[in-house]
């Protein structure tokens, strides 16, 4: 058998460590990773005020002033465990000397390796996008549970027109009422907006159709550069303030379903930035093989003896945590 240093426990957990998700995983690759070295995950929910300060006279004693409205959420860890049973195929490579051998084998145990830790990735990537609509759903046969995120009812809207078939008009009080909701509620700006294509094609098409001689010259609003950038990439740079970003990556689930993580009948208006109002928390491996409070994934490959077999598996905790929901709106667009 080739020695493979990729099989090493510590080799491996390098590797694992290193390897970074698709592009296609927005939120994954942009949200903060927060290591959490307890069994659940605890966080406070944070609510601002707009109480105005109240004078005062010297020589007496300050106004207390309450801190910021919090609450605290708690939720268990989400637990992922998989593994794979290496194919003939590698384990051929793993049992011929030589270097070839070596070379085919890294290369075939490095595929397996990949494909767990983009399964993971896949439902971290999953689990934020349900995060951002207020509740996280879990049903699954080994677990079922719901996280509540704090949304309140006003930044989870309805448009007030289906988009599919909205004036420029109502499009923009739509966008212009939710960035108002942002500024309002969570004190910051609303700077980023996540949609479909399907999605950003509602706001083109309603604009693009409307004429000079309608009452909203939508048509006129729409510059060149976001006209260009909308045949070249779908986008519409700069719509309004908002820095309008492309959602439309899917996944499958265990019955075959092709899914998208963000509908096309959905947008997420906010703020990522400020505040670090979402964060994905990482927990402590369960595994009794890991290190000392290792957190974050963990992997290890073994040998079995009967059957004969060689074996990858990684492990992670983790859940998505949002502590400024008011920094957020994920709304309708159908009625």
């Amino acid at each position: 058998m080739p020695n493979i240093s990729l099989l090493e426990p510590t080799v491996l957990r390098g590797v694992v460590e290193k390897l970074t998700a698709p592009e296609s995983m927005v939120l994954l690759n942009r949200v903060p990773t927060t290591p959490w070295p307890f069994p659940s995950v605890t966080w406070e929910v944070i609510t601002g005020s707009r109480n105005i300060a109240e004078p005062n006279v010297p020589n007496s004693e300050a106004h207390i002033v309450q801190r910021l409205g919090r609450s605290q959420k708690s939720a268990a860890f989400i637990y992922l465990r998989d593994k794979k049973v290496f194919e003939p195929t590698t384990l051929h490579w793993l049992k011929e000397p030589g270097e070839l051998a070596k070379t085919n084998a890294e290369a075939a145990v490095m595929r397996e390796v990949k494909d767990l830790n983009n399964r993971f990735n896949a439902f971290a990537e999953y689990c934020l996008w349900k995060s951002l609509s207020g509740t996280l759903t879990l049903d699954y046969n080994d677990v079922q549970s719901t996280v509540d995120y704090g949304f309140s009812n006003t930044h989870l809207p309805t448009a007030a027109a289906t988009w599919s078939s909205a004036t420029p008009k109502q499009i923009v009080n739509d966008v212009r009422t939710w960035k108002r909701l942002i500024r309002r509620d969570g004190r910051v700006e609303a700077k980023e907006a996540y949609a479909t294509e399907t999605g950003v094609s509602y706001i083109f098409d309603s604009f693009a159709t409307t004429g000079v001689a309608n009452t909203f010259p939508g048509g006129q609003l729409l510059s060149d550069r976001m006209k260009d950038e909308y045949y070249k990439s779908g986008v519409l740079p700069g719509f309004l303030g908002l820095n309008w970003k492309l959602a439309e990556s899917v996944y499958t689930t265990s019955n075959g379903t092709v899914t998208q993580f963000l509908p096309d009948d959905r947008i997420v208006i906010g703020n990522f930035e400020e505040n670090r109002p979402i964060e994905l928390f990482e927990g402590p491996t369960a595994d009794d093989e890991a290190p000392s409070g290792f957190t974050g994934k963990f992997s290890k490959s073994w040998k079995e003896k009967d059957p004969s077999a060689r074996q990858v598996l990684l492990e992670w905790h983790m859940m998505p945590v949002i502590t400024r929901p008011e920094q957020f709106v994920y709304a309708d667009l159908t009625t």
